[in-house]
């Protein structure tokens, strides 16, 4: 496996990368010598990969557990996590446990809060299994849950001890999943890294025929753009907020779609708006609009909201974005989001890649992704509207 380290502040974990690789995962989990692993995993990887790593880490390392819980994020709350937490002390969890997270970015969630509040901190270890858990959500130490009226607003900073990743995990993911997660890479060469568009664009769309080479090839250089922005802002509050590009749109319409829209689809349509409420604001131009149109496009999602997913609602969730606070002139008539100038140039407020978005051309193209006629024509249009 190749070993990457992860640096974010002081903080330093190394990522391990392979390729049908379950045999050195396991000897490695055996090195850490913890007194009982707990295998966090939802019913689909518990089946396909959680039984047989549970055994496995049985016969070589010690006593292990697979603890399931309910998928989608619906069930990523306080009440799945206390479920978890009490079933793993009943099961005779201690300080020298280890939380082995298996499966994507809600699991990695809830496990990392969890390993994060049992006995005030026990390790914790990722095992991806999705391309947004690999190349993202496992590269930051957020670790949240959500509440009924908004995505990951109670959570703490916890640290993995490491990474575990095996990129034929992803075989056996959906076309919905694998594009789910090529929207964080879109997002991570737009925002961040932009020398990656070219080579990205050239493999679109991947879909389930890709090559572990260009995976790992991606997974390389999407760790490559977080440790940009994060290895001098550990907790993500100055220019790791850049990471939220899409995700002041993309949350809030997946929370009201209620798991029709995947995470990474809704970032990729998040940034579709964002860049088009830039260009409405006089921000930024039609080229980048069109350059994310043809990105998000050729990963293969719809560029509209689902039917019944309201405007209205989409708009009340924006209000509960956990951006709010961060500049202080922000008022009841903007959005705090992170807009870009250019790929790679985010917009700066008060020292933050952060930016105060009107309202009301908000609202509008919100209003406007929930009508497929509407969204279809954002990125084609051949002048600015007047």
């Amino acid at each position: 496996m190749k070993v990457t380290t992860v640096a974010m502040g002081d903080v330093r974990f190394p990522y391990r990368l392979g390729t049908a690789c379950v045999d050195q995962i396991v000897d490695r989990l055996a090195e850490l010598e913890a007194s009982r692993y707990l295998v966090v995993a939802d019913p689909t990887v518990a089946g396909l990969y959680g039984t047989d790593l549970v055994e496995r880490v049985r016969r070589t390392a010690g006593p292990a557990e697979l603890l399931v819980h309910e998928g989608g994020e619906e069930n990523k709350g306080l009440g799945t996590l206390a479920e978890l937490v009490e079933t793993a002390l009943r099961l005779g969890a201690d300080r020298r446990s280890i939380v082995v997270a298996l499966g994507g970015g809600i699991t990695g969630n809830i496990a990392g809060l969890m390993a994060a509040l049992m006995f005030r901190g026990i390790r914790l270890v990722h095992v991806p299994t999705t391309i947004v858990a690999m190349l993202d959500s496992v590269l930051s130490l957020k670790q949240a849950v959500n509440s009924s009226v908004g995505k990951n607003l109670v959570g703490t900073f916890y640290q993995p001890v490491e990474v575990l990743a095996d990129t034929a995990f992803l075989r056996t993911l959906s076309t919905r999943d694998i594009r789910s997660g090529l929207c964080e890479v879109v997002k991570n060469a737009l925002a961040i890294r932009p020398s990656m568009i070219d080579r990205l664009a050239a493999h679109l769309p991947l879909d389930q025929r890709y090559d572990d080479d260009v995976m790992r090839w991606i997974i390389d250089e999407s760790i490559a753009a977080k440790a940009q922005v994060t290895e001098a802002d550990v907790h993500e509050r100055k220019q790791g907020l850049v990471l939220e590009y899409g995700h002041t749109v993309g949350h809030a319409l997946e929370h009201a779609a209620k798991g029709e829209v995947s995470h990474g689809a809704a970032v990729g349509l998040g940034m579709l708006a964002e860049a088009e409420i830039a260009r409405r604001l006089g921000l930024a131009g039609e080229d980048l609009v069109e350059l994310h149109r043809d990105l998000i496009s050729r990963v293969g999602i719809d560029l509209a909201f689902p039917a019944h997913v309201s405007p209205a609602d989409v708009q009340l969730r924006l209000r509960y974005d956990n951006k709010r606070g961060y500049l202080s002139g922000a008022g009841d008539d903007g959005y705090v989001m992170v807009l870009l100038k250019a790929p790679g140039v985010p917009l700066q407020s008060e020292g933050l890649p952060l930016t105060v978005a009107d309202r009301a051309v908000v609202d509008a193209v919100v209003s406007e992704f929930a009508h497929p006629a509407s969204a279809a024509a954002i990125g084609r249009r051949t002048r600015p509207e007047g």
